[in-house]
């Protein structure tokens, strides 16, 4: 017998499972956007690709979709702040208060990361509210400090 399972509960489930931290950045006609995501996957090696689960309605995500790029900037345990304003649960975002510098696609990347991503978009996929987007990774930099990882509503370190 199946159990009807509500979307609250189905997020409080989904909680419980550990996940980075990163923010994935795109650039559109009215200049860069940004968001805080945890959906991040590696799905394949040869060639390298990522996914990343954004929400339709997004203005990243729209902005990802036009410019068949975006960037993700894997954040540390120093920046859960970064994590909170491209979250949208502090002061609004501006580009020019994060540092930053742009990728080879002129995308930006935050300063002072665990690592960094710059991809292609390969595909899309319709998936619920979210769209699935798989992107074909160019250019992959591994940087320093413990990682930003959200469990349980909360952020973590691993130490």
């Amino acid at each position: 017998m199946a159990i009807e399972l509500g979307a609250e509960d189905f997020r409080d489930v989904m909680a419980r499972l550990a996940a980075s931290v990163v923010v994935i950045s795109a650039r559109d006609g009215a200049g860069f956007r940004g968001l805080t995501a945890t959906s991040l996957v590696s799905i394949s090696a040869e060639p390298p690709m990522v996914l990343v689960g954004l929400e339709r309605l997004a203005a990243t995500r729209d902005a990802v979709v036009e410019g068949k790029a975006f960037n993700v900037s894997a954040l540390t345990r120093s920046q859960e702040f970064i994590a909170e304003r491209f979250a949208g649960r502090a002061p609004a975002v501006a580009w020019s208060d994060i540092p930053h510098h742009l990728g080879a696609n002129g995308i930006p990347l935050i300063d002072g990361c665990a690592a960094w991503l710059e991809c292609r978009l390969a595909q899309v996929h319709e998936a619920g509210d979210h769209d699935i987007c798989v992107g074909e990774v160019e250019s992959a930099v591994k940087g320093s400090g413990e990682p930003l990882i959200l469990w349980d509503r909360a952020f973590w370190t691993l130490r």
